[in-house]
């Protein structure tokens, strides 16, 4: 892994792996340096995935790559139990113990991980919308949205595994966007997706007056019926390297059965983390933190 946390929290920030930044978080003080039985110096971190303890290698002695983290696979003195289920969901892990994303799979444990996960949706709503239209090159409404959320907080997506701070817009989108409608939604004027749309049968886009970039879709004259849908999430990682995530997205027409657009979205893990870090305050989307104030209640474990 290329990132290491200091917190094993889904709060905690990330920061990229090098002897300056480890230098200047750390201070190199224990526990996050550690000098053994043998007198050799070794430096430990938290994975900004499953939250285990890792050990970082080629900080001080050099190596051939650049320096990464590596799982402990046991308890370290100063930190968080090992623990070996939130392990096996960890896109790092030893490929022979490394479960593949599975849509369907949830793990119905609160825990503090989840209850993280769940209170940053609540206070990074607008923001999570934002990555997610950015992407797709859409502006919903307001009622689209609480229908969004509503179906991911119906099907308890919170308890995915494989959710993180860093992927939290697009396991949003991935199943709480799954199979809604589009009519009445706009879409931004000249885009893959835009025209891919509009060279449809039966369709019709609006400028909006506003925002003359984009266009609301409609139908023309007849029924119309297009969902998006999400499939494949996909993880890999290289040590060394930062994580590589992706999945894909298509609008289907319910109505002939035919797939109109797919591509593949690839999304980084520093960007939505980033995101919220350097973004003010004072660029917010009230009405959209208030539909996530609205219609999420608080969980405990």
């Amino acid at each position: 892994m290329k990132h290491f946390k200091v917190k094993a929290s889904r709060y905690a920030e990330r920061y990229e792996i090098t002897r300056e930044n480890f230098e200047r978080v750390t201070g190199c003080k224990e526990p996050f340096e550690q000098i053994k039985d043998t007198g050799r110096a070794s430096q430990y971190a938290i994975c900004p995935s499953c939250l285990n303890p890792i050990q970082i290698i080629g900080l001080v002695q050099e190596i051939k790559s650049k320096p990464y983290g590596r799982h402990s696979g046991k308890n370290i003195n100063g930190f968080p139990a090992w623990n070996e289920r939130k392990y096996e969901y960890c896109p790092y892990a030893d490929r022979n113990k490394r479960r593949q994303p599975n849509e369907d799979e949830l793990l119905r444990e609160i825990t503090d991980s989840v209850i993280e996960l769940y209170n940053l949706l609540r206070e990074q709503f607008d923001r999570v919308v934002y990555v997610i239209s950015k992407e797709l090159g859409i502006r919903c409404s307001t009622m689209f949205w609480r229908k969004v959320l509503n179906q991911f907080l119906v099907n308890e997506v919170y308890f995915y595994p494989w959710l993180t701070e860093s992927n939290l817009p697009y396991i949003f989108a991935l199943k709480g966007m799954q199979h809604q409608n589009i009519l009445g939604q706009k879409f931004l004027i000249g885009t893959q997706l835009y025209n891919a749309i509009e060279a449809h049968n039966n369709v019709s886009f609006e400028v909006d007056e506003k925002n003359p970039e984009y266009a609301r879709l409609k139908n023309a004259g007849t029924y119309l019926n297009l969902q998006v849908r999400f499939y494949g999430h996909r993880q890999k990682a290289v040590e060394g390297e930062e994580l590589s995530e992706s999945m894909f997205f298509c609008v289907d027409d319910m109505d002939s059965d035919e797939e109109i657009y797919r591509t593949r979205l690839t999304f980084n893990e520093t960007y939505f983390p980033n995101l919220i870090k350097d973004s003010k305050n004072e660029n917010r989307q009230l009405w959209l933190l208030d539909i996530a104030k609205d219609m999420m209640k608080g969980i405990e474990n």
